[in-house]
């Protein structure tokens, strides 16, 4: 491996790593030579990603961890702290997404997609707004705010948030979930200026559509599977372990000179 994308001796935070893009980015962090926090909420997913980290001969502590709850956050970071000493990259990858309107509409229930997804029209309660606002933007600067000092403190640091194409273009049936991945973005690019005379860098990755617990219902679905593919020129979709390679190169020092920036791994779909 060349020097530059090795994680000797570092220290990754990942949200979201009990299952799908966050254990695949904690697997190949483990596999360049970094230790792992690995947070989550389901316990038993966590403890499937601490063995897999394992087989690399590195160490991975896993945190149950809400975060949507400050108090979870704050044990998070003290628990990881408390094992390594330190935080060199922190990954807000946990998120949820919704398949409703943004507002509902009349004549929606005619659309084909209707057929599909039973629920389309029901109107977003204001629980539904505040959970996915919590869980997708503010849980992670909540957490940025919390691991920040202690980067400053070492004069070094990489943040990556995991975003979505949804951030630029709009697929049907995303209702909310756009809006708070744009933010993330514009989040991501304040923090970027704010944070690069202390050399640490802020990155999004925006994934297309990659095959991961939270989507295979809907890509099971051979009519919005092909819909979908029809808007990616390479005609396929996405694997987990393709976002772990990328979230490497900005974890690393071969990314020392880029920040601020999104990139999104799609197979062409926000250029078609």
């Amino acid at each position: 491996m060349l020097n530059e994308y090795s994680l000797k001796r570092k220290v990754a935070l990942i949200t979201g790593a009990g299952r799908g893009i966050g254990r695949a980015i904690a697997l190949v962090f483990a596999e360049a030579g970094g230790d792992i926090v690995a947070a989550s909420r389901t316990e038993s997913e966590l403890e499937e990603t601490v063995a897999q980290v394992k087989q690399f001969g590195k160490r991975c502590l896993a945190v149950p961890t809400d975060i949507t709850r400050e108090d979870d956050l704050k044990r998070l970071v003290g628990k990881a702290l408390d094992a390594f000493g330190k935080i060199d990259i922190l990954v807000n990858n946990a998120g949820m997404a919704t398949m409703k309107m943004t507002i509902p509409v009349p004549g929606a229930e005619k659309m084909r997609i209707a057929k599909l997804i039973p629920d389309l029209n029901d109107p977003v309660t204001d629980a539904e707004w505040d959970r996915i606002w919590s869980t997708n933007v503010k849980a992670g600067y909540d957490l940025t705010r919390l691991v920040v000092p202690h980067m400053i403190e070492k004069n070094k640091g990489r943040i990556i948030n995991i975003v979505s194409t949804a951030a630029i273009k709009y697929t049907a049936l995303q209702g909310l979930y756009p809006g708070t991945k744009a933010a993330i973005v514009a989040i991501t690019r304040g923090l970027a200026n704010e944070l690069a005379r202390f050399n640490i860098t802020v990155n999004c990755i925006g994934p297309g559509g990659v095959i991961t617990a939270m989507l295979d219902k809907v890509y099971a679905n051979e009519e919005i599977s092909r819909t979908y593919l029809r808007s990616v020129p390479m005609q396929r979709f996405g694997e987990p372990r393709e976002v772990g390679l990328l979230a490497l190169y900005l974890a690393s020092d071969a990314s020392n000179y880029m920040t601020g920036q999104t990139l999104y791994l799609d197979g062409g779909y926000t250029i078609s």
